[in-house]
């Protein structure tokens, strides 16, 4: 484990960025001193010894007890809300960045399927004590509630009572792939142990990852900013041996305390973001005045082995971290917000699949609203609300991609930005400069919504991310979106950025960031419905994926070659006539598979739910895997999309609305839930299972 001092380390990388999602990326510059002086410290600060840990955590659950004596309510973030594109023989997870994977309860390495059970518990909720005899798990998990209007984290939580029951064996299901005949046979499965949310998986040649948590509910919303939800969580990554896999070998079995947020995975590491309440027995988080001091009492017994998380490493039992691997808030430093500490801890772990060990793990004791990562760094974003008013800002932090996790520097921008869903397509790291789009209430009845962009690049000198633009300003004062609109799909590519905002009409804006330091809105198109996922088909072709006025589906095709003149190539509404439509593509990017065919030709697939009435059949619910061309995209004036068929599924388990697909060769693999649906691209309507 490293060890920070108080003095950080000289700063010796410049960041530098890849595109979100389809441009190139450079390997990072090297920036030396010539002298040993060391460099200044940054926002964040590493701890000198257990005694300010402790010091600094009563300090935070006594700060966070009075706010909640104070008033009830969390306060909630409201702010609404390049990938691969694989030219391979087969597809793999759609990732916001090109070398970054992204766990996915589906992945597929050309020969076999993995497919991960529903992310709900079992019916009754039963859990087991996982061998930290001293951790008491909540009780009342329901209690944590998902982010108001939040699809995505919505779906899983209703999926959470229909779930199995705890006599139903639960697994990884293992399925060998015949592409020619597009067909599929179960060959293996991985028994799941204990009661356990699969949270994703990863495969790594021969090796698969499966990371599980003690917690159902989605990673970010309102719950995520309550100490209390955080508090007996343990997450869990298991690395398994799937050279034979008709009998996986388990590698590792890593368990430690702390509730699974997010990971992501780079060439042999995974890094787990996760956070981590101390379990004070007998606190109570919204205490009387009575309970207040009773709690104050608890405190003043802490001692650092009651706040710092553990692991069990293959049943060893170690620590995960030392206070001199976490960080807080430097008080004096400019940036710093009024209010500091917090009870909950970030941290960052790097777990080596090669060794099979805990490579490194850090933390933070600060809020965080959310992570982003490029491909050369880790973002953790903090939303800092002031005191009086409906201001807000958002402090950004960053960490090397790299098992040194060192601290980069922070920095801060006006407005709030929130990353739960696929929000992290609003943040973005290019060619040394990290972009981001913000959103800021007011209280102006005409326009209660600002949209910004931001504009930072690593200080050479300072741990620092120094603001070098923003948009609007005084030179380019228009607005980011008509007055009362919410910012829905955007897409950073290269030098440019892809906005909707919507309240009645779709308005779609380009922006030039050629020069990040003289950003501009290039140009604007205003049309029907809205989108809320975009996808760069190339410099000239831009794909919406959203819906129309009748609240269906829409795909939108637009030819952005002069980017003064955007405009629609046309717009297709998915399964005209249906009552109603819904695809979890619109808010989660592992459920769009997209691949590049040739010169003129790309393929895609859209999973849609659909609800239909007829006078003969009545009403009825559909599960349709939608599949797509995009005909001459070499010639962006006669580009057009093209539907090429479906895939129906015939439901199997009602409890599990996930879906995903996959492409190898000329066959496509349909995953609805954990069953398997297949069929070839030229003549889909033939389809095979369910596996």
């Amino acid at each position: 484990m490293k060890n920070i001092s108080q003095i950080v380390l000289i700063l010796i990388a410049m960041i530098m960025v890849s595109c979100g999602g389809g441009g190139g990326s450079s390997a990072p510059q090297i920036d030396k001193p010539e002298d040993n002086s060391p460099a200044p410290q940054g926002l964040l600060v590493a701890l000198e010894s257990a005694d300010q840990l402790v010091e600094t955590m009563r300090e935070s659950f006594t700060q966070s007890s009075v706010a909640n004596r104070t008033s009830t309510e969390i306060i909630e973030v409201t702010v609404d809300s390049a990938a691969p594109a694989s030219n391979e023989s087969f597809t793999t997870t759609y990732t916001l960045e090109t070398s970054v994977d992204e766990h996915d309860y589906v992945k597929y390495d050309g020969n076999h399927l993995f497919i991960a059970p529903s992310r709900g518990m079992d019916c009754c909720f039963v859990f087991e004590d996982i061998a930290f005899p001293e951790v008491m798990l909540e009780e009342d998990l329901a209690e944590g509630s998902i982010e108001e209007g939040s699809e995505e984290e919505g779906a899983e939580a209703s999926d959470m009572s229909l779930v199995p029951g705890p006599n139903e064996e639960r697994s990884i299901r293992i399925l060998a792939t015949d592409p020619e005949a597009a067909k599929a046979d179960q060959v293996g499965a991985i028994l799941l142990e204990g009661d356990r949310t699969v949270e994703g998986l990863y495969i790594n040649d021969n090796q698969l990852v499966s990371i599980s948590s003690s917690g159902w509910w989605g990673s970010f919303g309102t719950s995520f900013a309550d100490p209390s939800i955080w508090a007996g969580q343990t997450t869990a990554l298991d690395i398994y041996d799937i050279s034979d896999v008709t009998d996986p070998d388990r590698l590792l079995q890593l368990e430690f305390q702390g509730g699974f947020v997010n990971s992501r995975r780079q060439g042999d590491i995974v890094y787990l973001v996760a956070r981590h309440t101390p379990d004070v027995v007998g606190y109570r988080y919204y205490p009387n005045e009575l309970e207040a001091a009773e709690n104050e009492t608890l405190l003043d017994g802490l001692e650092p082995e009651d706040i710092l998380p553990n692991m069990m490493i293959n049943g060893a039992k170690s620590p995960l971290l030392s206070a001199s691997d976490c960080r807080v808030t430097d008080r004096e430093n400019s940036l710093a917000p009024e209010t500091n500490g917090f009870p909950t801890m970030t941290m960052l772990i790097a777990i080596d699949l090669q060794s099979q060990s805990v490579a490194n793990a850090v933390c933070y004791l600060e809020p965080t609203s959310g992570i982003y990562v490029s491909n050369n760094a880790i973002y953790l974003t903090q939303v800092d609300y002031a005191e009086a008013g409906m201001d807000s800002r958002t402090l950004v932090h960053s960490y090397e991609l790299s098992t040194d996790l060192d601290y980069l520097g922070s920095g801060v921008v006006d407005g709030a930005l929130a990353l739960n869903g696929d929000k992290d397509f609003r943040i973005n790291e290019h060619e040394g400069y990290l972009r981001m789009v913000t959103s800021q209430r007011t209280d102006n009845g005409e326009d209660r919504i600002e949209h910004q962009l931001s504009v930072l690049k690593l200080a050479a000198d300072k741990l620092e991310l120094e603001l070098v633009s923003t948009l609007p300003n005084n030179e380019q004062p228009a607005a980011i979106g008509k007055p009362n609109e919410d910012l829905y799909g955007v897409r950073f590519f290269g030098d440019r950025l892809y906005l909707v905002t919507f309240e009645r009409i779709d308005p779609l804006y380009v922006l030039d960031l050629s020069d990040p330091l003289e950003p501009l809105i290039a140009g604007e198109l205003s049309v029907p419905g809205f989108s809320d996922f975009l996808h760069p088909v190339n410099d000239d072709l831009l794909l919406g994926l959203g819906q129309d006025e009748q609240g269906l589906v829409k795909l939108e095709l637009y030819n952005v070659a002069v980017l003064t003149a955007p405009f629609s190539l046309g717009s297709t509404s998915l399964v005209e006539g249906a009552n109603w439509s819904y695809s979890e593509a619109r808010y989660n990017r592992h459920a769009f598979t997209y691949q590049v065919v040739d010169e003129t030709t790309d393929r895609f697939s859209i999973p849609l739910s659909l609800g239909l009435y007829s006078d003969e059949g009545g009403y009825r619910d559909e599960q349709r895997l939608m599949l797509f061309e995009i005909d001459s995209k070499d010639r962006p004036a006669d580009a057009a999309i093209v539907e090429v068929g479906q895939i129906n599924a015939q439901r199997q388990q009602f409890w599990d609305s996930r879906q995903r697909a996959v492409f190898d060769g000329d066959a496509v693999f349909y995953i609805d839930g954990t069953v398997v649906w297949s069929a070839l691209w030229s003549n889909p309507e033939d389809q095979n299972g369910p596996y």
